[in-house]
């Protein structure tokens, strides 16, 4: 991956680290960490960097091979050497080379030229090899002390020609006479204009009991060495390398995916995010990446599989038979199981262990655990899942499956009594060992777990599980429902629709016409959500849906049922008393949870077609009985929901409080969708009070959230909120952009109501660009939405309806006509919203005092009254400007 975050601190740390061997206080950094930590990259990054901040400076990088490792003495420092005496490009600097024939005679002499250049490195430590470790010399050779001596003189002086940095990659593949001499330059630059820098794996070295842990050691002493150990990534930084490798935001959940697939090692963070996206799992929504489909079965990326398969072939057979057993249980392991599972003494296995994690570093004690049956367990983790999962691919066949059944068994014994708190262990090993009844009954009961502590991703996963296990339509129908409920509340809408569509498929052909019933309902629900059907459609269905649950006595699926109708446009007829109704039925159902359901249901109709005053006590009995039962996601609804009533009574305080717990509620649950929905809302009051800004970013997140999980009718009232904005900002070309877009979608989905609004705001944004033609055929089309709908009742699109009628009469210098649709509008809004009805007497008084009309001062001083106890601060600015023009004339 190209892309460098998250490493500010280290290369700082180097930058300030170069600046003291300017100054003459030369020393050596060793930067060690994990492979795929990023080493080699920070250095590679920092010298890069170092041209333009210190062009003075001259870099010789060398590295030492895998491939030659200690059969070649001197390697890196041949490399070096050919880089101290060639300039740039590889052109030989000749004053530098009589230099060399001066001071390092031995080393020009095994290091040939060939046609004016040096030979290659390779080729020249196999000549010093030659020439000093064996073989036939052609005089005697030098001895170690005079090859360092020369080594450093010559280095030495290229120093003083310039400050100089040496770099060699991968020390940890030095052979020992490169340590040693490594360990003799080191201690002579402490007092020059020189900084060596190294990188090693730490965990190479202690295997290995490589030469270059003592030297460390000693030139810590003599305090010219310091070490850079690079951590993990932290989750700031692996998000911002996410969205500069794909170009986009990142959805949490896709990061945390990664996150547990590959931990915060860069180099396997990397090539799990490039697999991602060549196999699907990562998907674009709109503007940002979110997790797709995961597969049940995933390859490992080669390159990173390749890492760990070279670290793991150094084992011992003995440590790689523990650690492929531990694999098995997972990516923690408990030492009593595991002692069991190798039939080994558990204190040997903790002496076993304690090596491999301090040496190898492939795991780690992350605690201690009392188990049920009284014993104590070291729970052990994988350094990284993917050392687990490389460890666990290479078990196969029918010793796969045996290893699996033997770990449940032994779970199932030591956590006897107990075994909910590790149903979805218990889950996956049944089902590697083909053993379908545990597998399935540990999969729901880990499925319910994780619903109730929100974890609705996992509660999906353990489903799929459940639904491979199933082994009667019953169970597969069970499963089925869970898993379009579960994909629902997380706002994964073509999951839950494929789930509701299988299940209800199922349910046909295997006589559940109850069963049925309420899938189909539900089914209802999520395609009224995000819009995959019509608002005709949907609404000739629930007819269909509430005969047939009458018929059958379906009181529950009937409540549903009527409860849906409300979400319809034109809904106002009969909105109250079909609440009422599934309030009672709930009732004499006797259930607690639909009951309380009922009355948040009554308050919501009350609050869309009545009074919102009458809507706050039922709001609040329900939230009442909701926290109760701890049931999060209600709790949330209704605190929205008393935050709208609040907004619409005139109590902004309350309703951002309001809005503030239901945001928390929904986040505490896991739903994206409802907290989307409830920033809505507190956009639109932010719009009101003039935090126009803070206002913005609400709604942006809102239409993200709706965007990226396809949520079509929950973007509608986001979309129309940022179009509403630019009226605020008098932003006309934005706003008729979004009222188009509000338009285009709300036609889509068949939601006329919202339709017509877009029109009228479309025609209000014409219209104060002097375009009266244009914003005369937006209230055409508005009429012709609106007629017949509803007869009698009053909407928002009414009242849009008679604002735009009024604004145009007014261009066309009829001001009676506007101040009777905005009276007409204000007479129906008096008892519905202050801040709306205050906007309308404002539009009137303003109108009134433009032509010249009585009572403009009146009803500009009552807006202006009511529009300061809300604290609507635009509008009444804009009154006070109003009455002050009165004044003055």
């Amino acid at each position: 991956m190209s892309s460098f975050v998250g490493r500010e601190a280290e290369l700082g740390r180097l930058g300030a680290r170069f600046e003291r061997a300017l100054g003459g206080r030369g020393g050596v950094v060793l930067v060690t960490g994990d492979a795929g930590a990023g080493k080699s990259t920070i250095v590679r990054h920092f010298l890069e960097g170092l041209g333009s901040r210190w062009p003075e400076a001259r870099v010789v990088a060398a590295g030492c091979s895998e491939q030659y490792g200690a059969d070649e003495p001197y390697q890196p420092f041949v490399e070096a050497f050919r880089g101290l005496v060639q300039g740039s490009g590889g052109v030989e600097r000749r004053g530098f080379r009589e230099l060399a024939k001066e001071l390092a005679p031995y080393w020009l002499q095994a290091i040939p030229a060939v046609g004016g250049l040096l030979a290659a490195a390779t080729s020249t430590a196999f000549e010093l090899k030659r020439t000093f470790g064996g073989g036939a010399p052609a005089a005697a050779p030098p001895s170690e002390e005079a090859l360092f001596f020369q080594y450093t003189e010559l280095f030495l002086a290229a120093a003083l020609d310039a400050p100089l940095v040496l770099f060699i990659d991968d020390l940890h593949w030095a052979d020992r006479a490169s340590i040693a001499l490594l360990a003799h330059l080191a201690r002579k630059v402490a007092d020059q204009r020189v900084l060596i820098l190294g990188t090693y794996r730490a965990a190479d070295v202690e295997v290995a009991r490589h030469p270059l842990k003592q030297a460390r050691l000693e030139l810590e002493r003599y305090g010219v060495v310091e070490e850079m150990v690079l951590g993990s990534l932290d989750g700031d930084a692996l998000r911002h390398w996410a969205e500069a490798e794909l170009g986009a935001s990142i959805d949490p959940e896709l990061l945390r995916w990664l996150e547990q697939r590959a931990g915060s090692n860069p180099l396997f963070f990397g090539e799990m995010l490039k697999w991602s996206v060549e196999n699907g799992v990562a998907q674009r929504r709109g503007e940002e990446w979110a997790l797709g489909e995961v597969p049940a079965e995933m390859d490992i990326p080669r390159s990173a599989e390749s890492v760990i398969e070279k670290r793991l072939g150094r084992l011992d057979p003995e440590v790689y038979r523990i650690l492929e057993y531990a694999s098995v249980e997972g990516d923690t392991f408990h030492s009593p199981v595991l002692a069991r599972l190798l039939e080994m003494d558990e204190l040997a296995l903790e002496e076993s262990l304690e090596p491999i994690g301090r040496v190898h570093r492939l795991i780690r004690l992350a605690s201690t655990l009392d188990l049920p049956n009284g014993d104590i367990a070291s729970v052990y983790e994988f350094g990284h899942s993917l050392i687990q999962d490389v460890l666990h691919h290479g078990i196969q066949g029918k010793r796969r499956i045996l290893l699996h059944r033997k770990v449940a068994g032994i779970l199932e014994e030591i956590w006897a009594g107990g075994t909910s708190a590790i149903a979805q262990r218990l889950a996956v090993h049944y089902d590697e060992g083909r053993q379908s009844d545990r597998a399935y009954a540990f999969s729901v009961e880990a499925a319910d777990n994780a619903r109730r502590v929100y974890a609705h991703s996992d509660a999906i996963d353990l489903l799929r599980r459940a639904l491979r296990n199933a082994r009667t339509d019953g169970e597969r129908l069970d499963a089925l429902q869970r898993l379009g409920d579960a994909s629902q509340r997380i706002g994964r809408f073509a999951d839950a629709r494929r789930a509701f569509a299988d299940a209800l498929r199922l349910a046909d052909t295997s006589g559940h016409a109850q069963r049925a019933l309420s899938i189909r309902v539900r089914a209802l629900q999520v395609e009224a959500e995000c819009g995959g059907r019509g608002a005709h459609e949907i609404e000739g269905e629930l007819h269909q849906l509430e005969s047939i649950a009458t018929a059958q006595g379906a009181g529950t699926e009937l409540c549903q049922i009527l409860w849906q109708f409300r979400h319809l446009p034109g809904a106002a007829s009969r909105g109250i008393a079909r609440a009422e109704a599934a309030l009672a039925l709930t009732v004499s159902i006797g259930s607690g949870e639909l009951s309380a359901r009922g009355y948040l249901e009554l308050g919501t109709a009350h609050m869309a077609f009545g009074s919102p005053a009458d809507a706050t006590p039922h709001f609040l009995q329900a939230l009442r009985l909701f926290e109760e039962m701890r049931d999060q996601p209600r709790i949330g609804a209704c605190q929205n929901h008393i935050g709208v009533t609040r907004v619409l009574c005139g109590d902004y305080p309350g309703a951002a409080t309001a809005f503030a717990a239901a945001v928390r509620a929904h986040e505490t649950a896991g739903d994206p969708v409802a907290a989307a929905s409830v920033r809505n809302n507190l956009g639109a009051l932010l719009i009101r009070l003039g935090q126009w800004e803070l206002a913005e970013s609400q709604l942006l997140e809102a239409v993200r959230v709706a965007r990226r999980l396809d949520v079509g009718a929950r973007l509608l009232h986001p979309l129309e909120n940022l179009a509403r904005l630019q009226d605020a900002r008098a932003d006309w070309p934005r706003a008729q952009d979004c009222w188009t877009r509000v338009r285009e979608q709300a036609g889509a989905l068949g939601y006329w109501s919202s339709e017509a609004i877009a029109h009228c705001g479309f025609g209000l944004a014409r219209l104060e660009q002097d375009d009266v033609e244009g914003a005369r055929a937006a209230l055409e089309r508005a009429d012709a939405l609106l007629q017949g709908r509803g007869p009698g009742e009053w909407s928002e699109a009414h009242a849009f309806q008679h604002l735009l009628g009024a604004a145009i009469a007014a261009a066309e210098l009829q001001p009676e006509r506007a101040a009777e649709l905005l009276e007409q509008a204000e007479t129906e809004l008096f008892r519905r919203d202050p801040y709306a009805w205050a906007h309308f007497r404002l539009r009137r008084g303003e109108i009134l005092l433009r032509f010249g009309r009585p009572g403009a001062r009146e009803l500009l001083a009552g807006a202006r009254d009511t529009l300061a106890g809300l604290g609507a601060e635009p509008l009444l600015r804009r009154a006070e400007s109003l009455l002050d023009n009165l004044e003055a004339a």
